[in-house]
């Protein structure tokens, strides 16, 4: 089946963009940041229609379908700072998403947890990410992303302990 070519990696610079060199073109990490930079922009263009960004999805899947969890171990698992997750759970619970409660065990950490509404909102958002993935992906056949998708986990596992 014959492809439309994909201008995001290769050929002129996409529009607005200023072509790059060799060096940065060819260096799998700056690829990689690229296109998750593509990628998140796409997933927070399509989620804005229902008014949360991709972390907030990200947090809401989280708590959704594993367990409450403390603010300091969402930012943790997701890579978000401090004030940024206060700012990001602040917006979810206005919006009747989630609920925050002091940890019973700890009377400095608040477990966050998901409303009925912050699950039904996670199964929405999750609808939209996987046209968003489907999108992001067109581009590849299926076993190409199969393969990515083996590729992207072997890269995100944590390296192996050295020993001393």
């Amino acid at each position: 089946m014959a492809r439309a070519p994909d201008s995001r990696s290769h050929g002129p610079a996409a529009a607005g963009q200023p072509a790059l060199p060799p060096s940065m073109r060819e260096r799998a990490p700056f690829l990689l940041y690229r296109a998750s930079e593509i990628s998140h922009s796409l997933a927070n263009q399509m989620l804005a229609e229902m008014g949360l960004s991709a972390r907030q999805a990200g947090i809401l899947t989280m708590v959704a379908e594993l367990e409450p969890m403390t603010q300091k171990a969402l930012g943790d698992a997701l890579g978000i700072d401090r004030t940024t997750m206060v700012a990001l759970l602040d917006d979810l619970e206005d919006k009747g998403y989630v609920a925050r409660q002091r940890h019973p065990r700890d009377r400095r950490a608040f477990l966050v947890q998901p409303t009925d509404s912050g699950r039904d909102a996670k199964a929405a958002a999750v609808r939209i990410l996987d046209e968003q993935q489907r999108q992001f992906l067109a581009p590849l056949n299926p076993a190409e992303c199969r393969q990515l998708t083996g590729l992207l986990r072997r890269l995100c596992r944590p390296p192996p302990a050295r020993e001393e």
